[in-house]
């Protein structure tokens, strides 16, 4: 017998918030000029272009295959790259990771709406969440400035987890923390690849949004149990896999 849904999950990046195409990484290109310019330190632009491409390749390439790729690591490899040393180095890595703090992100449509609903009805909250280089503690003193942060009680973000989706530990980690079982815990997230198919292999019900990206169908990628144009439908469709139990 199906259980009731103790717990639900959701993925950050185009689950409950959004930056625009573009925008961090321009947000980055731009601090890392200014943290090097307080340093008396000039960067020629198609060098600073070509090392974050660079990285970023490199971030891309381990996270298609699941390897590990610390926000540390590249800002290492950006610092390297660029020959920097000193409190310039410091800075540059610095202003590499922590971005994201005062980025003009865009929360989805009613997600804290849905939130609230989920709360009120006793359902526990977590997130579960490849960082790219913004990290855990950068992403949830964002989700404080949205004032989302105090409706989740688990976390798993990558850079502290040590694995990407569609790995299990992941999961677990969030489950862990909110003390629930995977069959009594479903998933929210945009990607077949990691969403969908990493909660589903661990016995998790899942949810794919597509409002703010719909992930294209690809020859032997697993579909959702459900699918979603608006976090409004979460709180009926649990109601629906509810009433199956």
């Amino acid at each position: 017998m199906t259980q009731p849904i103790k717990a639900v999950t959701f993925d950050f990046w185009n689950t409950i918030a959004r930056a625009p195409a573009g925008l961090m990484s321009e947000a980055r290109r731009r601090a890392i000029v200014e943290a090097c310019a307080e340093c008396g330190v000039e960067l020629e632009p198609e060098v600073l272009a070509e090392t974050l491409g660079e990285v970023t390749r490199s971030y891309e390439r381990a996270w298609s295959v699941g390897e590990h790729f610390h926000p540390r690591e590249g800002a290492e490899m950006l610092v390297r790259s660029l020959r920097l040393e000193g409190t310039a180095g410091e800075r540059t890595a610095e202003a590499f990771l922590t971005v994201a703090r005062n980025a003009p992100v865009a929360l989805s449509a009613d997600i804290e709406f849905t939130l609230a609903a989920l709360q009120e009805r006793g359902i526990l909250m977590g997130i579960v969440c490849d960082v790219g280089f913004s990290g855990g503690e950068v992403l949830r003193e964002l989700l404080d400035r949205e004032g989302l942060l105090t409706y989740f009680s688990g976390w798993a973000f990558s850079d502290e987890v040590g694995h990407y989706k569609p790995a299990p530990q992941i999961f677990e980690a969030a489950l862990a923390a909110l003390d629930a079982e995977p069959a009594a815990a479903m998933h929210v997230g945009d990607l077949r690849r990691t969403d969908i198919a990493g909660a589903s292999a661990l016995g998790m019900r899942t949810v794919r949004y597509r409002a703010l990206h719909d992930d294209p169908e690809v020859d032997g990628a697993i579909e959702a149990d459900f699918v979603l144009d608006s976090h409004r439908e979460l709180t009926e469709l649990i109601d629906r896999a509810e009433a199956q139990t």
